[in-house]
């Protein structure tokens, strides 16, 4: 299961801004490793800047359902407002938490160098093929099945 927020970017907040407010949305009471969130502000707020979070979301992985985070930009940025729906959740909240970020093809290595040693449970890809989404996999599989009826149970007393 995904849950889905939008994140007023540019020109409602800089890029530092948006991903302290991602940060504020991702972390509460209990969550693990949270100052390898403020270590990847500067891989994090480069690539907000370069506008990615639009088409491809941030994707965080943690205790409870998946999150997507997409930025918006421009007018859509301005309409929305800095108001953010407060997650049920905390993402960060064990051990095994992790986020994944879009990037240009010519960024990824250096930007994933750098998160290595600052915040390995950080990491981007390429905007242009993002990773495999093993929950809509596992959704399209179930939904690939023939469904089976048994009519005959109808008939039977």
């Amino acid at each position: 299961m995904k849950v889905r927020r939008d994140i007023a970017s540019i020109p409602v907040r800089t890029a530092a801004e948006t991903w302290q407010a991602i940060i504020d949305l991702i972390t509460g009471t209990g969550s693990v490793d949270a100052a390898t969130l403020a270590a990847a502000a500067s891989v994090m707020q480069s690539l907000i800047a370069d506008e990615h979070p639009a088409t491809c979301p941030i994707v965080v992985k943690g205790s409870g359902p998946r999150l997507v985070v997409y930025c918006l930009y421009n007018e859509a940025a301005m309409e929305a407002g800095k108001d953010v729906a407060a997650l049920t959740w905390n993402p960060t909240g064990g051990n095994g938490w992790s986020v994944t970020a879009p990037s240009d093809t010519d960024d990824v290595t250096w930007m994933n160098n750098t998160l290595t040693t600052r915040a390995p449970r950080i990491s981007v890809h390429d905007v242009a093929s993002p990773p495999h989404d093993e929950d809509e996999r596992a959704e399209s599989a179930a939904q690939a099945q023939p469904l089976a009826i048994n009519w005959g149970v109808l008939d039977q007393p």
